[in-house]
């Protein structure tokens, strides 16, 4: 066995894979572990605009829970008047043009599904349009102090869940010509 100075090569091959490891581990370590959740890019809220540009968004809806889906919104809006944040009462001003769209019922899911469409002129670039952030992030629900309670805004929202079968791509309108 051939020696360097008083060691053997067995030795200074075992010392410098040893000291190889404590170079390398931590690089290895943080290849492998993922970032802590606040490190991560929260994933973009794709029914939050970023301009004001008109836009439609289409709800699929179960067929048989299409009524619900409609008493949601009116009800929703109510909820948003009483609030005392009048840039909140204005982005409830937008979610009046809801409408169903004129065709037969279509499959989708393994459910009977319609299609409605909301028309907003002038979205809100400041609040979301998924129906879940507003009622437990805007309006609080359930949260210390705020008017809505979640034995209130619980139901109101299982009606949507329970119709709900999706949202089409947002369509942002450019407008053309003059």
């Amino acid at each position: 066995m051939e020696r360097f100075g008083s060691l053997t090569g067995a030795r200074v091959l075992g010392i410098a894979a040893i000291a190889l490891m404590i170079v390398a581990a931590p690089r290895l370590a943080s290849a492998q572990t993922p970032p802590p959740a606040a490190a991560q890019a929260a994933a973009p809220d794709p029914l939050k605009f970023t301009t004001n540009a008109p836009a439609i968004i289409g709800w699929v809806i179960k067929a048989d829970k299409a009524k619900d889906f409609e008493e949601f919104w009116p009800a929703l809006r109510a909820l948003i008047a009483k609030s005392e944040n009048a840039e909140l009462r204005a982005y409830g001003d937008t979610l009046t043009k809801i409408f169903k769209v004129d065709q037969p019922n279509f499959e989708m899911g393994g459910s009977q599904a319609v299609q409605y469409l909301m028309q907003i002129d002038a979205p809100s670039t400041a609040h979301s349009y998924n129906p879940q952030v507003v009622i437990y992030t805007y309006l609080g629900a359930g949260v210390e102090g705020s008017k809505l309670t979640r034995a209130e805004a619980d139901p109101l929202y299982k009606k949507l869940t329970d119709a709900f079968l999706g949202v089409n791509p947002l369509w942002k309108l450019v407008k053309i010509g003059g």
